[in-house]
């Protein structure tokens, strides 16, 4: 047995005196799996199963650990115990983020600098989880790119299990601390129990309710180190070899089945996670049968046991290498690279865990000493990456602060061809040959806070009715000469700051109402959790009462992200608008509804990144095919209001502003168009205004 239980670890003095060559087996099959799911995710879709493995032998092993600790002392060095796990964890995952930050800042354009150095930071203080947890829950945040530290969600998980873990034994050894060490025993037993039946219960309705974050958040974890931690509490196995033999090849058949059986759609954890973890559970708990059949035989073998003890190395690397390959690389990875990779990755594990990880755990250096060496370590080492980031996150900021001036200052002078003006068909040609090589502003500085419309809501007096957040602007409400409404989802939101400046010149006072992945139409969104579509579909019931009780508002314009629609499917997105409009009071008189913007590819902005640095036109260097961006997605708002065909509902459709017949531009006149993969920027959203009215003018709508 063995004190050491990081995820995938190595084995400790006290496991090189008592051999476990099934929890090394273990830790064999559960890194493979989890590595060749992230590098061929076609080939093992629930590979991501082998995490939950590791977490059960951690429960199993440190249970196990600290148990042994109160039985023969009578008490649990709480400095002892994170000492031992800081020398064991932190040399080799600091290592790592080191070098992820360093090949950040080399290598990676400056867009991703913010999500990744963010992520680093998180990393570094081990609460990865909960920020991924975050993001998987919000819209904005949902089409990230894959940070190099993502696998540390796993990692974070684990520390707060050895933070809370010996505290709540040490708890309940003190509830029993009058009485026998059975007594203690089965106190923490009990405290065990009631905690693993309560992860469990919570997982699997968190499960249901929000899968996206409950994958990440450690309530919904800490029932597979829960489950760990009883079967260490039970005595040994004293059955038959033969019956522990048949046990255990069940055990393994268990978690390959849910490593090639699940797939990234399958809720998890929840109910789903109990086989993979009564698998590993039923390996442990077989032991090491001595029969011929049994598979002790091949867990024994040389590979599997040094796979398994240099497993949390793999894990470390393998990631990192995968997700900064591409970077240097510029191009997809193919099967020789990926296989090229893995065998870096087997290179790197071995030398870090020679050459950091023993060295650092077991050495003079740190082991011997009183556990504040191990702690001293623990703040240099970690103040070095989070210095690191800092540094970087600041050289982005002045970036960002240089950007936004200059978007602002090319405003300011009413810049010729800037933005939309570029492709005016009514102004053609129209060329600045100052804005050949400008791009404003830089990716890096596209989400820098004024990418939702907040630079005039964070000004405006916001209200709320119900579930509605109103937010007003524009010209006073006493003296506007028309009050408009602007409802939709986030796309909504980013046109915002057109409105505003649309509103100041026609003197429009206007309501923004809207619900990021939320558009108004009876039919559901896609992909989002049960409580967001309960929200949202409350949200929009609330629409139509609100406008009843302004009918000052006579106009709405409408604004909501198209979708990819398989054909049978549209007609029931287009009557789920015809539908909520039809919801609408008679003091709305004209509903005019603008068609999406395209989209970009998730590597676009990456490109545009290139093109500044290599001083290339990079509208042209990284023009996107028209079929992929725009016309390959339903906007089924327009299409319902074509379809009603009546002369108070009009479509705006500025496509010609950001595509021709054949490729759509990411960077028109000198401006960056898109802030991600299908947001508009505040400043390309200005330069659409013109246009907008001049749409709205020629349509009539507003002429009364």
């Amino acid at each position: 047995m063995t004190d050491d239980s990081m995820s995938p670890g190595g084995a400790t003095e006290v496991e090189r005196r008592v051999l476990r060559p099934e929890i090394q087996a273990l830790r064999a099959i559960a890194v493979a799996t989890v590595v060749v799911f992230h590098f061929w995710p076609g080939l093992i879709t629930g590979g991501y199963v082998g995490v939950d493995v590791f977490f059960a032998i951690s429960g199993f092993l440190i249970t196990g650990h600290l148990v042994r600790e109160v039985e023969g002392s009578g008490r649990v060095s709480l400095a002892g115990f994170w000492a031992r796990r800081a020398r064991r964890i932190l040399p080799a995952a600091l290592l790592v983020l080191l070098f992820c930050a360093v090949a950040t800042f080399l290598i990676v354009p400056l867009n991703l600098w913010d999500q990744f150095f963010t992520e680093i930071q998180a990393s570094t203080l081990y609460v990865e989880n909960w920020y991924l947890a975050h993001q998987a829950v919000d819209y904005l945040g949902a089409d990230n790119r894959p940070s190099p530290v993502q696998h540390y969600w796993s990692l974070s998980v684990e520390e707060q299990f050895y933070i809370v873990w010996p505290v709540l034994i040490l708890v309940a050894m003190t509830i029993a601390r009058n009485g026998s060490v059975l007594l203690r025993r089965r106190s923490i037993l009990v405290m065990l129990a009631l905690l693993t039946s309560l992860s469990l219960a919570y997982s699997i309705w968190f499960t249901a309710v929000d899968p996206a974050a409950a994958f990440f958040v450690t309530p919904t974890r800490v029932w597979e180190f829960g489950a760990g931690g009883l079967l260490a509490m039970l005595a040994v196995s004293s059955a038959r070899p033969a019956l522990r033999a048949a046990v255990s090849w069940l055990g393994v058949v268990m978690i390959l089945v849910a490593a090639f059986a699940y797939t990234p759609e399958t809720p998890f954890p929840g109910a789903a996670a109990i086989l993979p973890i009564a698998g590993t559970l039923a390996v442990i708990w077989a032991g090491s049968p001595k029969l011929r059949w049994a598979p002790t035989g091949w867990m024994s073998l040389r590979p599997a046991q040094w796979l398994g003890d240099v497993s949390y190395s793999v894990y470390l690397w393998h990631w990192p290498l995968l997700i900064l390959a591409p970077f240097l690389l510029l191009e997809q990875l193919g099967t020789g690279i990926k296989l090229a990779l893995i065998a870096l990755t087997l290179i790197l594990a071995a030398l870090s865990k020679r050459f950091v990880e023993d060295p650092l755990r077991s050495g003079p250096l740190l082991a011997g000493h009183r556990p504040r060496r191990s702690f001293a370590f623990v703040v240099a080492g970690t103040g070095t990456v989070l210095l690191a980031t800092v540094f970087a996150l600041t050289a982005l900021g002045s970036k960002q602060d240089e950007d936004t001036q200059l978007a602002q200052q090319l405003l300011k002078e009413n810049t010729r061809c800037l933005g939309a003006a570029a492709r005016d068909p009514e102004n053609q040609p129209c060329v600045n040959p100052k804005l050949k090589l400008l791009v404003t502003p830089t990716p890096a500085a596209a989400e820098d806070g004024l990418t939702t419309g907040e630079e005039i809501c964070g000004r405006a007096q916001i209200s709320r009715a119900g579930i509605l957040s109103i937010c007003n602007f524009g010209a006073p409400k006493e003296r506007a000469k028309r009050h408009v409404a602007l409802i939709g989802d986030s796309h909504a939101f980013k046109w915002r700051t057109g409105f505003s400046v649309a509103a100041m010149e026609r003197g429009w006072n206007v309501s923004s109402i809207g619900r990021t992945g939320c558009p108004f139409s009876l039919v559901p969104p896609p992909s989002v959790s049960n409580e967001e579509l309960r929200n949202c579909q409350q949200h929009n019931r609330e629409i139509p009462g609100w406008l009843a009780a302004h009918p000052e508002i006579d106009t709405v314009f409408f604004s909501q992200a198209s979708q990819f629609i398989r054909p049978r499917n549209v007609e029931n997105a287009i009557k789920g608008y015809e539908d909520a409009w039809r919801t609408l009071p008679a003091s709305v008189k004209t509903i005019i509804v603008l068609r999406d913007n395209p989209k970009a590819l998730k590597t676009t902005l990456d490109c545009i990144e290139r093109a500044i640095d290599d001083r290339r036109p990079a509208g042209v260097a990284c023009a996107i095919p028209r079929a992929q961006v725009l016309d390959r997605f339903t906007d089924a708002a327009p299409l319902a209001a074509q379809r009603l065909d009546k002369r108070n509902i009009g479509v705006v459709d500025l496509s010609e502003f950001y595509c021709d017949e054949k490729l759509c531009y990411p960077v028109i006149g000198g401006v960056l168009v898109l802030s991600d993969k299908s947001h508009l920027t505040p400043l390309f959203n200005t330069t659409l205004v013109p246009y907008l009215l001049r749409a709205v003018d020629r349509g009539g709508w507003l002429k009364r």
